[in-house]
């Protein structure tokens, strides 16, 4: 077993615990937990992650899912509105999905599009009427400018976060911003929770931002951080039972006991919105410096 690793920031990543089968390593200065190696499966973001979640991650409909939590992303758009981004902006979302979040930020002027890696959510936001093209972010064409990019639940997936930030840097206008949200492992719910903590799934999230980590992240290459916010969501009822029955992390007597209730989920209580509390997402808005 590898008991020592290279961080994103070269520095030295100690062994952490192991989970479903992944090593979890620890960054000795940043504090950046990721998994190592990392196992790319693109397999993952099928049909079933936006519609089932059968396998423990994804969402069990991710329109219904979405539709609770959008209290948070239009605070976004307030963000963004408060930092003086004209209307008409150009806005790109990056892991859009079926385009929920494309679909908002045009309802609220901005002139949004996104892109998606998964076949199955494109054709979906197709369907839907949305702007959502089949495209990896490392292949924008460097004379696509914006004047926004969002990366809301998107950057613990990327197997190289580092590659990212430097091309997407060179599709943003000048004075451009860049919107980023990630699970934070450096939250007093994760620290709590250890390594039951609902974030911990790899191979869908690769690496664990905090504070610290993503601020060196972004610094480094070449952003300076105008807004970091720790935020918590809300879900629906639904979405959060369906979760916990499949998730590695919940022993198998609890899921037993919970499975008893599946037929109160199927009614409108399943609908019921909850606020949670725990402040684990981790927001950040930077721009460009060099």
């Amino acid at each position: 077993m590898i008991k020592e690793t290279e961080c994103l920031c070269h520095s030295s990543a100690d062994f952490y615990f192991n989970i479903r089968g992944f090593d979890i390593f620890k960054c000795v200065k940043c504090s950046l937990v990721f998994v190592w190696p990392r196992v790319i499966d693109f397999e993952i973001y099928n049909q079933d992650y936006f519609s089932g979640a059968t396998h423990g991650f994804g969402f069990v409909n991710y329109e219904y899912d979405k539709s609770a939590s959008i209290g948070y992303l239009k605070m976004y758009l307030r963000w963004l509105k408060h930092l003086d981004v004209p209307r008409f902006s150009k806005l790109l979302d990056v892991g859009a999905a079926n385009g929920f979040f494309v679909n908002l930020a045009t309802e609220n002027g901005f002139l949004a599009t996104g892109i998606e890696l998964s076949e199955e959510a494109v054709e979906w936001a197709k369907k839907l009427g949305r702007k959502v093209t089949q495209a990896n972010a490392m292949a924008i064409p460097t004379n696509d400018k914006f004047d926004v990019v969002t990366v809301l639940d998107v950057l613990e997936h990327m197997s190289e976060p580092n590659e990212f930030l430097n091309k997407i840097k060179k599709n943003l206008n000048t004075d451009g911003l860049l919107l980023i949200n990630v699970p934070n492992v450096g939250s007093l719910f994760a620290r709590l929770s250890g390594k039951s903590w609902h974030s911990y799934v790899p191979p869908e999230h690769l690496f664990y931002f905090n504070k610290e980590s993503l601020s060196k992240l972004l610094e480094s290459n070449g952003y300076e951080i105008i807004k970091m916010r720790s935020i918590a969501k809300t879900f629906k009822f639904s979405y959060i039972y369906n979760t916990m029955i499949n998730s590695p992390q919940v022993s198998t007597k609890i899921i037993k006991v919970l499975k008893i209730f599946k037929p109160i989920i199927r009614t409108k209580l399943g609908e019921l919105k909850i606020f949670l509390p725990l402040f684990d997402n981790l927001t950040v808005i930077a721009k460009v410096v060099k």
